[in-house]
């Protein structure tokens, strides 16, 4: 099994820290607005690299946070006259439900940054004693890039060519207070907002530190809860290619930093693993946008600054016309690697792959049912087939796949009624075995009820399925229980079935 390695870009071996442990560490979103296409990506890239890790027999710890501090979110709380934990709270319940619809399984742990200030206080703490960080003229502490040697190492560039002010989170106006160019800031006291932020009062967030009352910057957090959660160094880091730099590349300056006694000169992770955007096509408006936000295939990366943004929310059901599975399927119809260039057509497409699956499996059992054939498939061979493309860098696309030829194999025996009970026994499992790596509901939504309330209905059950299925009980129990709270009894029935009445 092999790894594209973000910073040595060649796939590597996978050979865990600690056998047939594996910690994984995947960075969330910022919570200050809904979710879109592009950051259920990211979440469903580590929900991939789990489920195969698992289904090859390791156990995974996984951690997933949710930054919950942040300028952009300072900022709409001071515009809508809102505590920015509540603010927080609700984006962070609602991303929760909407990774769910997509079967986008819980992480170990969901920390939120604000949790976890005092942690941060002591890297920086651990900084300042090892020389790796100063207190700037203004007050603010800043990372001295270059006390390490190996920072750039990630994203293979250079100090001195960096360009700082890249990022929109990183204040320009402050260059003339750093040491170098490259220098990130750790703690930024209150005293030093801008003043469309400084005009929020108490509505701004703030913590006391040896240095003032201030906050974290951006790049601490991360070092902060994994290393917490899962010690240094661990296996596997995910999260979107625009977060390589500066993101990861300061995180792990800091982390081997702050950890030096621990690591000495290993790296604070063994896997940086990295997925690519889902672009739209570019429109007349976007004529002057950035290069490094535009691919070679015409499309410009989705944001919510470009104002080109399609929300999960309404993609799917029930106030979009798509089931989530048809979105999870055209997401792993592409490598993780590789850009997405969207368009209705591909979830319309998707949509028809999926109702291929469903009619397969569907023909299977009623086949059964009047099966008096000896053939048999070589189920065997499909699983193979399956487990090589996912071996190889998580590859969804192949692994879809063979799928696809394993359904074309059984549609064309049960045409030609060739197939014995045990072969199309063999096939259903083989089938639902591939798709439940792939995330992928193995059966039709059901519509046994009226209209949207009905849709959402299946598909929590559907979830809760696939949490039974990977013994995740608790949450299966919060479904069940919640729907009886909405007023519904569920029953579960023989086969994996369910019944769901109205009280």
């Amino acid at each position: 099994m092999r790894i594209l390695n973000s910073q040595s870009r060649q796939k590597e071996e996978f050979t865990p820290l600690r056998g047939k442990q594996v910690h994984m560490y995947h960075c969330g979103p910022t919570v200050y607005d809904s979710l879109h296409i592009g950051h259920v990506r990211a979440a469903l890239t580590p929900d991939i690299v789990r489920r195969y890790l698992e289904y090859k027999g390791y156990h995974v710890r996984y951690v997933t946070n949710f930054t919950d501090v942040d300028d952009k979110i300072i900022r709409r709380a001071i515009d809508e006259s809102r505590d920015c934990r509540e603010l927080t709270t609700y984006y962070i319940e609602e991303a929760h439900q909407l990774l769910m619809s997509f079967n986008i399984r819980p992480a170990d742990v969901h920390p939120r940054a604000t949790d976890h200030i005092t942690e941060m206080i002591e890297i920086v703490e651990r900084l300042l004693k090892n020389g790796n960080a100063y207190v700037a003229k203004d007050g603010d502490v800043y990372f001295d890039t270059a006390s390490f040697v190996r920072y750039g190492a990630l994203s293979g560039r250079k100090l001195e060519e960096e360009e700082a002010g890249r990022s929109d989170r990183i204040d320009e106006a402050r260059l003339a207070v750093k040491k170098n160019q490259g220098d990130f800031v750790l703690w930024k006291l209150i005293k030093n907002d801008k003043p469309e932020i400084a005009r929020g009062g108490d509505l701004v967030p703030r913590w006391r530190s040896p240095w003032g009352d201030g906050r974290p910057g951006w790049h601490l957090e991360c070092s902060a809860m994994s290393h917490k959660y899962l010690g240094v160094p661990f296996d596997i880091h995910t999260g979107g290619h625009d977060l390589l730099f500066p993101h990861h590349e300061d995180e792990k300056a800091q982390t081997e930093c702050a950890f030096h006694e621990t690591l000495g000169d290993a790296n604070s992770v063994r896997y940086w693993v990295h997925n690519e955007f889902v672009n739209m096509k570019a429109r007349p408006e976007d004529a002057n946008v950035r290069a490094d936000l535009k691919d070679a295939a015409g499309g410009v990366k989705m944001s919510k600054s470009l104002g080109n943004v399609k929300w999960a929310r309404d993609m799917i059901w029930p106030h979009g016309p798509y089931d989530p599975m048809a979105v999870r399927m055209m997401l792993l119809s592409s490598h993780y690697r590789s850009p997405i260039l969207f368009e209705p057509a591909l979830l319309d497409e998707s949509t028809a792959r999926l109702e291929r699956i469903y009619n397969t499996l569907e023909s299977i059992e009623r086949a059964k049912e009047a099966a008096n054939g000896s053939g048999s498939l070589d189920t065997a061979a499909a699983l193979k087939n399956f487990e090589s493309a996912m071996d190889d860098d998580f590859n969804t696309a192949s692994a879809l796949g063979a799928v696809f030829d394993l359904c074309s194999s059984v549609n064309q025996g049960v045409a030609a009624k060739s197939l014995s009970a045990q072969a199309l026994s063999d096939a259903a499992s083989t089938m639902k075995t591939m798709l439940h790596v792939l995330g992928i509901r193995a059966f039709r939504a059901k519509s046994g009820g009226a209209g949207d309330a009905a849709k959402l209905i299946d598909l929590l059950m559907a979830t809760r399925l696939d949490a039974r299925a990977a013994k995740q009980y608790t949450l299966g129990d919060k479904i069940r229980d919640g729907l009886k709270g909405l007023g519904y009894e569920v029953e579960d029935l023989p086969g994996g079935k369910w019944a769901v009445k109205k009280k």
